[in-house]
């Protein structure tokens, strides 16, 4: 791995993470710091492990060796790129993902995100935008404190992708840590503080974003961001 992002202030790390899956390595020697307060953006090639490191933080898979370190579990949250919703209305499922808000307050975020029309709509109904918004709003309505995104607006119109940006915003304004993968470069300028760059499962550059889209390190990164 090149350099590393240093800071007093990080809210979840990895060290020397191994998942490997018959006899190949899917994540291989990975560390890592998660900024706290930042929008950490990972960035690599598909089939690079940004979901499986990301789904690896997040609790979701054990590695088979290293040790992650982060926020208890109820104060951090993940969307997947296609999030998996239940037979239920839209309001249930937002009630189900953050449960005893108060009334006035679902009608608040279910307004925000323009899904006012939807309450009552199967949640499977949904397209796949409005799936995307309210699995977004569901996590973020919850305040956590360290929230993983998978891309977020993969293949997703403009309003839908407008507004999830906007919330991805929103958020980080008001401190949550925001770790996120995306194939928009465009999108992940306009974003990203941190950048972490995957190649074959492992982390090769960890810089300030303004450094790793000015002045990559390695080839791999250099090839990337001359396809991207």
């Amino acid at each position: 791995m090149s350099s590393r992002p240093t800071s007093s202030s990080v809210i979840a790390s990895a060290d020397n993470i191994f998942i490997t899956h018959e006899g190949r390595h899917l994540l291989h020697d990975v560390s890592l710091k998660v900024i706290k307060g930042a929008i950490n953006m990972v960035l690599g090639h598909n089939g690079a492990g940004k979901t499986l490191l990301l789904s690896t933080l997040h609790g979701l898979i054990k590695p088979q060796r290293g040790n992650i370190s982060g926020p208890i579990r109820k104060k951090q949250k993940m969307v997947f790129q296609k999030p998996v919703v239940l037979r239920r209305s839209a309001r249930d499922y937002f009630e189900f993902l953050c449960p005893e808000l108060d009334e006035n307050i679902v009608l608040d975020w279910f307004k925000k995100a323009q899904l006012e029309a939807k309450l009552t709509t199967p949640a499977r109904q949904l397209s796949g935008g409005e799936t995307q918004k309210l699995a977004l709003i569901g996590a973020l309505a919850t305040n956590p404190d360290l929230l993983f995104l998978d891309e977020p607006s993969a293949h997703l119109d403009f309003e839908s992708t407008s507004f999830i940006e906007s919330q991805i915003k929103a958020a980080h304004y008001t401190g949550t840590t925001i770790v996120m993968t995306s194939h928009n470069r465009a999108q992940a300028e306009r974003l990203a503080e941190q950048v972490l760059f995957m190649e074959n499962g492992e982390i090769i550059e960890a810089v300030t974003a303004k450094k790793f889209f000015k002045s990559p390190q390695s080839l791999a990164a250099q090839s990337y961001l001359k396809h991207y």
